[in-house]
């Protein structure tokens, strides 16, 4: 039988550490989710509510606002950006409007991006830098998703390096980041997505040693019989993309269907909140990590 990843034990070892490091900031940080009510979907209202949830057990402050329409939630962003009182900005994605999301990931201002996805953000993630300032301890944001995936892991000492990784999702939020940073740990990474033919994706899934599967579709599944004993599987589809129940009993390490990482993809962003927190703290040295980037962002 595979170890459980205790992803819940995970999340509440990051969340103590947000409740201790929100006592130095010596003001009160405030989170404001952000919703595009025309494309809102009840596993985005489900995701908002625990974060204010959670928010509201660390003393954060937490904004529920939502956008009627483009315009709005473009003029919305930017009053965010400005506002002294918010510390992080999250947005649900996708959009599904008329903008992409890459482009609407570059309007929240790289000082409160909690998710990591602005392209600046996600250039230091191509640089491996972890540190914007070392010496003033200014940390650099990543992709709560991936950093969750990477913390979980390295948690229960799983193996990362000379290793090979299968990821099957290649999206900004969760994919390409990840494979980032397991590169940035020594790994090798393949990537497989809706475009991968069927025979190549169950030729890496069986050669791999660490499986990460995040395919927003309930009619997605990776055969269980893929997994090759010795091998470690993420599942970070809401769904469940993976039936652990069917996975070989020599298998190493997997995330069960009660116990999934969204719990600690909420703590990273947490994490990430506390950074700006940082970032902003130190006043125009943090202002000066913005500086050459597009009018309006």
């Amino acid at each position: 039988m595979p170890v459980l990843l205790d992803c819940r034990l995970v999340a509440r070892e990051y969340l103590d550490w947000v409740a201790r490091e929100k006592l130095e900031l010596g003001f009160r940080p405030a989170l404001a989710t952000v919703l595009f009510a025309p494309r809102k979907n009840p596993g985005s209202l489900q995701y908002r509510d625990l974060i204010l949830k959670d928010a509201e057990r660390l003393d954060i402050g937490g904004l529920s606002l939502e956008a009627a329409g483009e315009g709005e939630l473009v003029e919305l962003l930017g009053k965010l950006n400005a506002d002294p009182k918010v510390t992080g900005v999250m947005v649900f994605y996708p959009i599904g409007g008329r903008f992409s999301d890459e482009d609407l990931m570059d309007l929240v201002s790289p000082l409160k991006d909690v998710e990591g996805l602005h392209s600046l953000n996600l250039g230091y993630l191509i640089k491996y830098k972890r540190f914007l300032d070392e010496t003033r301890g200014i940390k650099c944001v990543v992709p709560a998703t991936a950093k969750a995936v990477v913390k979980t892991l390295q948690h229960f000492k799983v193996r990362l390096e000379r290793q090979f990784v299968a990821i099957v999702n290649n999206s900004m939020r969760v994919g390409k980041p990840l494979g980032l940073m397991f590169e940035n740990l020594g790994a090798t990474v393949v990537e497989c997505y809706d475009k991968t033919r069927l025979e190549d994706l169950r030729d890496c899934v069986r050669r791999a040693d660490v499986v990460v599967s995040a395919v927003p579709d309930p009619s997605f599944a990776i055969d269980p019989k893929w997994i090759k004993p010795g091998a470690a599987v993420v599942d970070v589809s809401y769904q469940g993309n993976i039936d652990v129940a069917a996975l070989d009993p020599n298998v190493a390490y997997a995330t069960a269907p009660g116990n999934r990482i969204g719990q600690v993809t909420r703590a990273m962003m947490f994490v990430n909140l506390i950074y700006c927190a940082q970032n902003l703290k130190k006043g125009k040295d943090a202002e000066s990590i913005g500086r050459g980037l597009p009018a309006g962002l």
